[in-house]
């Protein structure tokens, strides 16, 4: 009958098994007794381990273990685990015939029936293992060098909800590790960036990559800094699903600098500007006074000169302020081979800053006095000695100083007697 001729058709349990064990090259299949001899060895086992059937049947399947294995009783326990507990798992470095190693995961079974023995299937996993082991050494320098570096860096979704802080940004902020995940982190971003920081996370989506700078508050003292943030994906990950990578660098004081640099050039520009007019005035004024181009040459360098003493004098101060003792120092000091402060020259007075543009008239205003005390009046004279004195009155709305050329004494040609004159009274 049709039925009967299809029960014969159909294979028993055993032969199943037996078709299923043979047909599977990509795994490695076989059976041992309780004591660990082999009892069947498949075709994928040959593949697997290159032991041919006949070099394994009655042999330990403990050969396919490390030496280090085999020294540690790993086969055993394994035996043992699955006696108890009806499997045993194993992942671990199993050895081929010829020597040479691989990744394997297998599973290990009792045969039904007490005391028949074991079936245990393996297959190759050393890619799998091996890429498992890259990936875990690339977090592990990741978090390496996540923590030890200066800047606060972190993980986050591609639409800046955060999933893992360093222990940088925690430190900083103060903000935990639980607080920080998701949007949790914008609670350290100031009030007024919060905005602009969350809105820049859908141009990142866009361009691939994220970029923004803003203030993080410091736990220490609540002193909001300034931050560049940068954030990019994982490298070969896709932008849109993968987790992104960023660091916040501190561009507090760099920010500070720049703000000063325009400051500066603003200055620079004005100081020019006045500096050209000042020329300018000086040209015209040397000009009217010379009654040669010789003449005019000759007084137009010397006060050029004594407009670059004070501009060089301006370049080693950082405050743009000049003390009135080192604008007197200083040009007399060009004017005569003699110290300042000898007993020939003499300058005293306290201590009174200016600004550039009152500066540069009061220095141009002291070459002229002291070129003239150098052709006609102390400086002239080899016993000659001058005495420079000033000092502050507190007039309002605008203090003022009173400049005395004090005395300088020299020998008078005519009578023999020693007289007095004035550099300059101002």
């Amino acid at each position: 009958m049709p039925g009967k001729s299809f029960e014969r058709a159909v294979p028993n349990k055993e032969e199943l098994f037996e078709l299923v064990v043979e047909s599977s090259i990509d795994f490695a299949i076989f059976t041992m007794d309780p004591n660990g001899l082999t009892t069947s060895w498949n075709v994928g086992a040959e593949r697997l381990f290159g032991y041919a059937e006949e070099q394994m049947l009655g042999r330990s399947a403990d050969a396919i273990f490390t030496a280090e294995d085999r020294a540690a009783a790993a086969p055993e326990k394994e035996r043992s685990e699955a006696s108890i507990h009806g499997r045993a798992a194993d992942d671990r470095w199993h050895q081929r015939k010829d020597g040479s190693r691989f990744w394997a995961s297998g599973l290990m079974m009792p045969l039904r029936g007490g005391g028949a023995g074991f079936v245990k299937i393996t297959r190759d996993r050393t890619e799998q293992h091996q890429a498992g082991e890259r990936l875990r050494e690339n977090e592990q320098r990741f978090r390496l060098l996540a923590t030890s570096i200066p800047q606060l860096v972190f993980l986050t979704r591609p639409d800046g909800h955060r999933t893992w802080p360093s222990p940088q940004w925690i430190a900083f902020t103060g903000v935990g590790f639980d607080a920080s995940l998701g949007l949790g982190w914008m609670e350290a971003v100031h009030p007024d960036d919060r905005e602009a920081t969350q809105n820049a996370w859908q141009e990142a989506r866009s361009r691939g990559e994220y970029y923004i700078e803003h203030r993080l508050r410091r736990e220490s003292d609540g002193e909001y800094l300034w931050h560049q943030t940068r954030v990019k994906p994982l490298e070969g990950e896709s932008a849109a699903s993968s987790d992104w990578v960023g660091t916040m660098t501190d561009i507090d004081d760099l920010r500070g600098l720049q703000s000063r640099q325009h400051v500066l050039m603003a200055e620079l520009q004005h100081r020019t500007r006045n500096l050209l007019s000042v020329v300018q005035s000086i040209a015209n004024q040397t000009l009217r006074s010379s009654s040669s181009l010789e003449a005019f040459g000759t007084h137009f360098g010397s006060r050029l000169r004594a407009l670059s003493r004070v501009q060089s004098l301006l370049a080693r101060v950082e405050d743009q302020v000049i003390d009135i003792h080192a604008l007197v120092s200083a040009e007399l000091a060009a004017h005569t081979e003699n110290d300042v402060g000898s007993s020939k020259i003499k300058i005293s007075g306290p201590t009174v800053p200016l600004p550039p543009t009152a500066a540069q008239a009061l220095g141009l205003a002291l070459h002229e006095l002291a070129t003239n005390a150098v052709k006609y009046g102390a400086l002239a004279q080899p016993t000659g000695k001058l005495e420079v004195t000033w000092e502050l009155k507190a007039k309002k709305p605008t203090p003022e100083i009173a400049l005395d050329g004090g005395r300088a004494e020299f020998p008078c040609p005519r009578v023999g007697h020693r007289s007095e004159k004035a550099m300059a009274a101002s």
